[in-house]
């Protein structure tokens, strides 16, 4: 029960961190949001382990498990952080979310086959829903052209709110690419998570921070390409505001994500994240609601998306 309540709550932090996602990309490049963000967690991680005292366990995990924790890092934080944000610039949060969601029956199906994880006709059946959903929604097709502004204050938020003219809704059918390819690297990650912490229930926040490291070291010595010489220059204030918060929420969502797969899973913890993409409509509905196609196609593919959680996570 604990492993599922924590799910719930990186489920709430994730969608929070989509939101903000959405009104970072119009504002900073993906690449940038992808290096601010990873190395923001490397911190926060450290301040958590030395709070904990988890900074003392290094020596509990071999250094296999350090490798699968750093192979996770960069292909869940770096690769698939790029995919998503990427598609979420080109088809919104509330559209790459469930298309995200095929992460859960890949990572069920790869939990299956390595860790030995149950695979019942039920599960099977989570599965087509899961799948069904995102195929429903698949438009490939433009919203009408025309400005929209997006408000500095939330409606709820008081005060005077300022307001800054962003490109017009479109919908980018490169962006279900980016969703489903960033899919294939969040539903790898867990099962490598859970392989290396799946008997050290104790140590999932230094977990964490081996992951975020990795992530972070990937990116660092990248800067040597020729091509990714100009990042680090091209950084300023408004790109760092920009993913703060995004980096923030998604930081929380995974420090949580550790904690759950120590607790429960792969497949209890990928089931419950998915309640994300519910969260993730109501709040961009609130929020984010010039930005969002959010149609009757869309509503009704995130509901047989989550059904599809449901019925695995029951079975």
């Amino acid at each position: 029960m604990l492993g599922v309540l924590v799910s719930l709550g990186s489920a709430l932090a994730f969608s929070l961190s989509s939101v903000a996602t959405r009104r970072a990309v119009l504002k900073a490049p993906v690449s940038h949001g992808t290096f601010v963000t990873v190395l923001m967690g490397v911190p926060l991680f450290l301040i958590v382990c030395l709070v904990t005292g988890q900074i003392l366990n290094v020596a509990d995990l071999s250094a296999e498990e350090y490798g699968l924790l750093a192979a996770a890092g960069v292909i869940h934080y770096v690769i698939g952080r790029s995919f998503n944000y990427a598609g979420v610039a080109a088809i919104g949060a509330t559209r790459s979310g469930p298309i995200n969601a095929l992460n859960l029956p890949y990572s069920a199906t790869l939990a299956w086959l390595f860790l030995g994880e149950d695979m019942s006709l039920g599960i099977v059946l989570g599965i087509i829903l899961a799948l069904i959903g995102p195929l429903l929604m698949f438009e490939p097709r433009k919203a009408p052209a025309q400005p929209v502004a997006v408000s500095d204050v939330p409606p709820s938020g008081g005060g005077t709110a300022t307001a800054t003219a962003v490109p017009s809704v479109e919908i980018q059918p490169i962006g279900y690419v980016y969703a489903v390819l960033c899919a294939v690297c969040y539903g790898t990650s867990p099962v490598l998570i859970r392989s290396a912490l799946e008997s050290h229930s104790g140590v999932s926040i230094l977990g964490g921070l081996a992951a975020y490291s990795a992530a972070a070291l990937f990116l660092i010595l990248s800067l040597a390409l020729p091509s990714r010489r100009g990042l680090v220059a091209a950084l300023n204030v408004k790109t760092l505001q920009a993913f703060f918060a995004a980096g923030f929420f998604v930081w929380l969502a995974q420090m949580l994500n550790f904690v759950a797969l120590t607790l429960a899973s792969v497949a209890v913890v990928a089931t419950f994240i998915r309640f994300s993409n519910v969260f993730t409509l109501v709040i961009s509905y609130i929020y984010n609601r010039q930005l969002e196609m959010i149609t009757t196609r869309v509503v009704l593919g995130v509901m047989l998306s989550v059904a599809g959680a449901v019925v695995m996570v029951l079975n």
